[in-house]
């Protein structure tokens, strides 16, 4: 194609040859024509000349999986294979300014590029939000010494995808919640406990058939003559199965401080506390059919980041559809567990009782954490008198729906807990904490 020089030429040469029929001026004609004719031949002439397909661009990323506020470097490099060098070059890698932030350096370079060389140029980018996004493409601009002719090419394959988990201050704090030191001295460590064959000393028996033989108290059993043994406390561990509601309306409030991203943190929280209470951890992100996605129970250290990793690729898309939501779980996990669904409850109060109707079959503990939209979607802005006045309006219809919600699920021995910003991760592992001292979920 002709570049910005090569189109004024044009534009010149056309303006002359007007010129030159309207004043009948031979010289401007010719003019005119020498100068179209330059463009005409010029055109193949650099095409014959300039192998686009010996350049070799690709990026390098020093990491794929970042925290959010971590930093994303850059590296681009463009690699002449050939034999020619190329006089002008003109390369961008584009990204999306609503999601990182520019650090350092710049993202595109002008340059040359002689035979058989490499040339790199980097930058640094900030993420903005949680979430996979992707990195490019890349667009490469090749133009001849003067700037008339240029080919332009968006290079295959130039897109990556940049997985940015929540801030690591965010991972910090919920580990440092999550020690046992610190759940004992704000909620204190009582944890369900079974008689068998722990290390706490729970109490003496008589002795039945089928005990083992190391059990039995020889002194205790000579003093009475009958075979007593010892029994001791072995705790026991639960799943708790975490279900985050992904629809659209989760994304409502500040980008960084939606209801969805507050949801995923308490996931996360609830996540962390439980594994290191030696508990097995599910998570379920739902909203309609296409967007269900399921992470299987497990346990340890290194599950923890696995739920990491799952939930830091969900955004919140599509309507919720609790009644198929429910039933697509039931298809995966029947296992009796601590259930916690964290969601708006910005659905029919039907629909919603009849989904977790879906799960009373299996005897689930079932908690509803509830952040309340308008507590969100306000949170730390400044109204106008008319602004607050809607705002009240919408709390109170809203809390009467909330209201409805309660009365329909209470049959079912359902809890619902509404939530702000300011409590929200409170009262998720108070309540997480309250079930296991009651040890109600087994």
């Amino acid at each position: 194609m002709l570049g910005g020089k090569g189109r004024t030429l044009v534009l010149f040469s056309v303006f002359f040859l007007t010129a030159g029929f309207a004043f009948e001026n031979y010289f401007l004609i010719y003019f005119a024509i020498l100068l179209l004719f330059s463009t005409v031949v010029s055109l193949p002439l650099f095409y014959y000349q300039m192998n686009i397909e010996e350049l070799r661009v690709y990026r390098e990323l020093e990491k794929e999986k970042v925290f959010k506020d971590d930093f994303v470097h850059v590296k681009v490099i463009i690699e002449n294979t050939g034999k020619s060098g190329f006089d002008f070059l003109e390369i961008k890698d584009y990204y999306n300014p609503q999601l990182f932030r520019l650090v350092l350096g710049e993202n595109f370079i002008s340059t040359r590029i002689g035979p058989k060389k490499k040339i790199k140029f980097s930058y640094i980018l900030e993420p903005k939000v949680r979430g996979e996004y992707p990195l490019g493409p890349i667009s490469l601009i090749v133009k001849d010494r003067l700037g008339f002719n240029a080919v332009e090419r968006v290079i295959p394959d130039s897109v990556s995808d940049i997985l940015v988990y929540p801030p690591y201050e965010d991972i910090k704090r919920i580990e440092i919640l999550g020690s046992k030191r610190s759940l004992n001295l704000n909620y204190g460590i009582q944890r369900s406990k079974l008689k068998g064959l722990g290390s706490e000393f729970f109490g003496m028996r008589k002795y039945v058939f089928g005990d083992q033989f190391r059990l039995i108290d020889w002194k205790a059993s000579a003093r009475t003559q009958k075979l007593i043994v010892k029994e001791y406390e072995s705790e026991r561990d639960v799943t708790v199965m975490i279900l985050v509601d992904s629809s659209n309306s989760m994304a409502g409030g500040a980008i960084e401080n939606t209801k969805f991203e507050y949801a995923i943190r308490a996931c996360m929280l609830l996540t962390k506390v439980a594994l290191s209470r030696k508990d097995n951890v599910g998570v379920f992100t739902f909203s309609d059919r296409k967007n269900f996605k399921f992470l299987k129970p497990g346990s340890g250290d290194d599950h923890f980041y696995q739920v990491l990793d799952f939930v830091a690729r969900i955004k919140p898309e599509g309507k919720s559809r609790f009644v198929e939501a429910m039933g697509f779980l039931n298809q995966r996990f029947q296992k009796r567990s601590l259930v916690f669904i964290i969601s708006d409850l910005e659905a029919n109060v039907k629909e919603i009782g009849q989904a977790i109707r879906k799960l009373a079959p299996f005897n689930h503990t079932i908690i509803l954490i509830n952040p309340f939209s308008p507590w969100f979607e306000i949170h730390e802005i400044d109204l106008s008198s008319t602004d607050k006045a809607l705002a009240e309006a919408i709390s109170e219809e809203m809390m009467e729906h909330i209201l409805a919600l309660k009365q329909e699920v209470r049959n079912l021995g359902v809890n619902i807990i509404t939530v702000g910003p300011d409590d929200m991760m409170n009262q998720v592992l108070g309540t997480y904490m309250e079930a296991k001292k009651k040890g109600s979920a087994y």
